[in-house]
């Protein structure tokens, strides 16, 4: 059986406080309730929710096409780990897929990505024939 190929996602991430159960515990503790944590949330602009919405959907479809065939990994383009990436692979446009470590898109070309996945899951696949 083929190991899953790793595609990493580069986007803009709306985030919030409390995303873990011990996060969530700790802040309980300190008197900050859920409402005022995740207000910040509906603070954020349109533009980015309705990416945020449109990139939630893209990836709920790759990982129905492909199932245990890939493994996406989400990293916010602000992030320490994301303006590395982004340096690394020249990346100036979100969201941006790296495959693998080596094929790299920026962009909303769902057949683009689809692509780059097949192929690389071709070449996988005679690699080891």
């Amino acid at each position: 059986m083929m190991k899953p190929l790793t595609v990493e996602v580069i986007s803009h991430l709306a985030t919030a406080f409390g995303n873990c159960a011990h996060c969530e515990l700790i802040l309980n503790e300190a008197g900050v309730n859920a409402r005022a944590r995740y207000q910040d949330m509906a603070d954020y602009p349109a533009d980015l929710k309705e990416e945020m919405a449109k990139l939630g959907d893209w990836l709920g479809e790759l990982c129905r096409l492909y199932r245990h065939r890939i493994r996406i990994r989400l990293i916010d383009a602000q992030s320490p780990l994301g303006f590395y990436k982004s340096l690394i692979h020249r990346i100036h446009r979100y969201p941006a897929f790296i495959i693998e470590k080596k094929d790299v898109y920026s962009g909303w070309d769902r057949n683009r990505i689809e692509a780059l996945l097949d192929a690389r899951m071709k070449m996988i696949r005679y690699s080891r024939a």
